[in-house]
């Protein structure tokens, strides 16, 4: 994945979180399915990795840093979901996920091409900037689906 598909994705991701704003409330709370997550716990999902990430991986990279472990996934999902639900208004949280994603966004822009080879490491996972990118989009596109299919099925 290059830079420009890189910024391609963010720009478009920042415009679908705008148009989840016109959710309506009773389908942003509601389960996507029975026993999942609903739309609003989704997205917080989204918007804390994303703030997690800009803020405690790329904002301390350098060539071959040893980065901190990541926090323990389930628990640091529940505490997303529970911000939705109990933390956060539906416009606010869009907001929230919109300004994480913008300075993402500006990130990368400020990337050269060494930077996006530039190695590091997170759990002894060993990573590119570009390869960590990728997962960073697969993982975006994974939820954006989930998201789009609970809306279709409300509309169908």
């Amino acid at each position: 994945m290059n830079k420009e598909e890189m910024i391609n994705h963010h720009d478009y991701f920042i415009s679908w979180l705008k148009e989840l704003k016109g959710v309506q409330e009773t389908k942003w709370y509601a389960p996507m399915e029975e026993g999942k997550w609903s739309i609003a716990a989704n997205v917080a999902h989204i918007v804390k990795w994303d703030e997690y990430i800009f803020e405690k991986v790329l904002s301390n990279l350098s060539d071959g840093v040893v980065l901190p472990s990541f926090p323990e996934f389930d628990a640091f999902n529940l505490e997303a979901a529970k911000y939705a639900h109990d933390g956060v208004k539906k416009e606010r949280l869009i907001e929230e996920g919109i300004e994480t994603r913008k300075s993402i966004l500006h990130y990368i822009e400020s990337l050269n091409e060494e930077r996006l080879v530039q190695s590091f490491e997170v759990d002894d996972h060993h990573y590119t900037l570009n390869e960590f990118f990728e997962d960073f989009i697969w993982h975006d596109k994974h939820h954006q689906k989930q998201i789009e299919e609970a809306l279709y099925k409300e509309k169908a």
